[in-house]
């Protein structure tokens, strides 16, 4: 399996030598989609397109320009695209804006591994080594209900003071390593962090940051070249129509067959949808157990007899329900598996 939190970087430059360099990361990150600025397109329009689908954006430039660009888009640090600078010389790579949920400090590590250009992270908790929640929300696939709870955690964090976490009795932990920061508290109204499954009653919001499960696990296959849009809007009115729960604020991954790893559009989806984007192969998507639907077109074209289901599944886990079977339109299908809440992990990146 692969799985992709980083697909597509949007880059720019405008400098000879800055293209060069370019082209250096293109040949090191060939699993990259690189979609360069081009001569023909309008930089404020390519830098809007880019925020309204929260894809990453890579300035080789002056790191004034790359603010005065992004200035008039920037809005909210949970759907922000992340963005980073790094200069002709590729010397430095410094993410500027959404350095953990967009995870602009994890493809500034990804570069400087690939490049050994200096990644230069700015972000609080990172350069104290310290836990940072928002970056445990974005590991385990929880959704942040009041962003504004996440200052404050960070703060206390800072200060050296513990933090009080509740976790719903329905959500497993995988992980045993809870970090020094932390208590388990077994009261909503202790507690600094509700890990729950379903939104906190509003009288505990002011107190409380809510992370929230999202459980759904998003299979897709399309025809070559679907758009993101066209792609979103399939799964938007699906999802409304079988499930009646909305596309942002519930899909756990995006998955797919990894013919479909290069699909702009799929990888697009993911970005938007801040989620990573999982492949298989045919043969593990042949390891897939359940009773699945089944077609000879698609086997013999992908050597699998069926990929939204089986990818959905993959995806989910153990113990999944396949809650939407192969739903086929407009050259695309989808199917959606829910997978058992958990938290995977405590460990984070730039973490002790």
């Amino acid at each position: 399996m692969k799985r992709k939190t980083v697909s597509i970087i949007k880059a720019c430059c405008f400098t000879e030598k800055a293209k060069d360099l370019l082209e250096k990361l293109r040949s090191s990150l060939p699993e990259i989609i690189w979609l360069p600025l081009e001569s023909k397109e309008e930089l404020n329009q390519w830098t809007k397109d880019a925020f309204e689908k929260s894809v990453p954006l890579l300035f080789i430039s002056a790191a004034g320009i790359a603010a005065r660009t992004i200035s008039p888009f920037v809005k909210d640090k949970i759907s922000d695209s992340p963005v980073l600078v790094m200069e002709e010389e590729g010397k430095f790579i410094i993410p500027i804006l959404s350095g953990h949920l967009g995870n602009a400090n994890q493809i500034a590590r990804m570069i400087s591994k690939t490049t050994g250009a200096q990644a230069v992270i700015t972000t609080a908790t990172d350069v104290n080594e310290k836990f940072s929640i928002d970056n445990f929300a974005k590991a385990n696939g929880f959704r942040i209900v009041n962003r504004h709870g996440i200052k404050k955690v960070s703060a206390k964090i800072l200060n050296g003071e513990k933090i009080n976490v509740y976790i719903d009795e329905e959500i497993a932990v995988k992980d045993s390593n809870i970090p020094k920061e932390i208590v388990l508290v077994k009261e909503i109204t202790l507690s600094d962090v509700a890990i729950t499954t379903e939104e906190i009653p509003e009288i505990h919001i002011e107190k409380t940051l809510n992370l929230v499960e999202k459980k759904y696990c998003l299979g897709m296959g399309c025809k070559k070249g679907k758009s993101f849009e066209e792609l979103k809007i399939f799964a938007e009115e699906t999802l409304k129509e079988k499930l009646n729960c909305q596309l942002k604020d519930d899909i756990y991954s995006l998955s797919s067959i990894d013919l479909k790893e290069m699909e702009i559009g799929l990888a697009e989806l993911s970005h938007y949808l801040h989620v990573p984007f999982e492949t298989y192969s045919s043969e593990e998507l042949q390891s897939a157990e359940g009773n699945f639907s089944e077609s000879d077109f698609v086997k013999e074209t992908t050597g699998v007899s069926n990929v939204c289901e089986r990818a959905a599944v993959l995806s989910a886990g153990k113990n999944y329900r396949l809650l939407i079977k192969k739903t086929t339109g407009r050259g695309i299908t989808l199917s959606v598996a829910e997978k058992i809440p958990e938290i995977k992990t405590w460990k984070i990146e730039g973490t002790k």
